[in-house]
C-alpha cells in the first residue's frame, strides 16, 4: 500500500516536473530523457542491490552470475521493452487514423486487457465485483480523459457514417486505427503482466530483476532515440537543451520506474492501473486549482467519482447494505 500511494503521487508529480523542465529554455529530446532515465534506473537498482548485499563488488558478482548462469533467460527481459515500443508506435498510428475522442475512449481498454491477461497468464482470480469495478474504472477514466475542443466543451465522439444508409461504417483508415488502438491496449496490458510474472519469480531479488529490465529498456530506448532523432543527435548531441531542470525530469522518470517495479512485485499490475487512474484525477485537480490550466466540467467530476468508487469497490468490495439484510 505504501508503494501504491507513493506511485500515485509520483505519477502526478512527474507531469509537473516535465512541464517545469520544458519551460527551462532550450528544447531537449524526449527520447534522450527516456534513455537516460533507464540508465539511471539501472544504476539505482545496482546501488540498492549493493546496499542489501553489503558491497558493490558483491552486487556486481550476483548480477553477473545471474546473467552468466542463464543467458537465454536473461534475454526475456527485453520483451517488455519491445512490447512498450510497439505499443507507442501503435498509439501514434491510431491517433493519425481516429479522432482524439474515439482513440482516447477505446485506449482505456488497456485496463481490461491487463486484467484478462493476468487471469490467462498468472492464473489470477478476479471476483465478479472486481470485474464490475474494472469496467467502472474504464468508464471513469474515459470520461476524465475525454478530449475537449478549443472552447473547453467535450469533443464529439465522431464515427464514420455511410451517407447513403446513415449507418456507422468503418472505412479503411478508421478500421486500421481501431485495430491499432486495440492492439496498443493489448500490448500495454501484456507488457505489464509479463513484468509482473518476471518480477515475482523466485531466485533473484527485485533489484537484480529491475537492473536487468532497466538495461534492456535502455537498449530499446537508445534504438528508439536513434530512429526518431538520429539526425538531430548527430548535429547537436544527445544532451542538447539539457539543464538542471531536465536532470530533475530524468531523476523523476527513473524513480517512477523503480516504484512501478515495487508495486508490480508486492501488489500487482491491476492495482497499478488503479494507481495510474487516480493520478490522472489528482493531476487534473491540481492543474485546475493551482495552475488554472483546466476547468473541471460535469464529465470530469462524474469520471473522477467513478474512478474513486471503482478503486474502493475493487479493493474493499461492495458495502454490506447493498446486499440487503439476511435473516438467519
Amino acid at each position: 500500500w505504501v508503494s501504491l500511494v507513493a506511485l500515485t503521487f509520483q505519477t502526478s508529480w512527474q507531469v509537473f516536473v516535465i512541464k517545469f523542465a520544458r519551460a527551462g529554455g532550450d528544447r531537449y529530446l524526449n527520447t534522450s530523457v527516456v534513455f537516460l532515465a533507464e540508465i539511471l534506473k539501472t544504476l539505482l537498482s545496482i546501488l540498492f542491490l549493493a546496499l542489501s548485499e553489503g558491497s558493490l563488488a558483491s552486487a556486481c558478482r550476483i548480477l553477473a552470475g545471474q546473467c552468466a548462469a542463464s543467458p537465454w533467460s536473461t534475454l526475456r527481459f527485453c520483451v517488455p521493452g519491445l512490447a512498450y515500443t510497439i505499443m507507442n508506435n501503435l498509439v501514434f498510428l491510431s491517433l493519425d487514423k481516429l479522432s482524439a475522442a474515439v482513440q482516447q475512449v477505446t485506449y482505456q481498454l488497456k485496463i481490461l486487457t491487463a486484467a484478462v491477461l493476468a487471469v490467462a497468464m498468472l492464473r489470477k482470480r478476479i471476483s465478479p465485483t472486481q470485474w464490475c469495478a474494472l469496467v467502472l474504472l474504464v468508464a471513469g477514466v474515459a470520461l476524465v480523459q475525454w478530449p475537449r475542443d478549443a472552447s473547453g466543451a467535450p469533443a464529439a465522439l465522431e464515427l464514420p457514417v455511410d451517407p447513403r444508409t446513415g449507418r456507422v461504417a468503418l472505412d479503411a483508415d478508421a478500421l486500421v486505427g481501431f485495430v491499432a488502438v486495440v492492439a496498443a491496449a493489448f500490448m500495454g496490458g501484456f507488457a505489464g503482466v509479463y513484468m509482473e510474472m518476471v518480477l515475482k519469480q523466485a531466485g533473484a531479488s527485485i533489484w537484480v530483476r529491475n537492473a536487468q529490465l532497466g538495461f534492456f529498456g535502455a537498449v530499446t530506448a537508445l534504438l528508439g532515440a536513434l530512429a526518431s532523432d538520429g539526425p538531430r543527435i548527430q548535429e547537436k548531441g544527445l544532451l542538447q537543451g539539457y539543464s538542471w531542470r531536465t536532470c530533475a525530469a530524468v531523476f523523476t522518470l527513473a524513480t517512477g520506474g523503480l516504484l512501478v517495479a515495487v508495486v508490480i512485485k508486492y501488489a500487482d499490475n491491476i492495482l497499478r492501473q488503479f494507481s495510474t487512474a487516480l493520478s490522472i484525477v489528482i493531476t487534473s485537480m491540481f492543474s485546475a486549482c493551482i495552475l488554472h490550466e483546466f476547468e473541471p466540467d460535469a464529465l470530469f467530476v462524474m469520471g473522477a467519482v467513478m474512478a474513486i468508487v471503482a478503486t474502493f469497490m475493487y479493493n474493499l468490495g461492495l458495502p454490506k447494505w447493498l446486499y440487503g439484510r439476511r435473516d438467519a
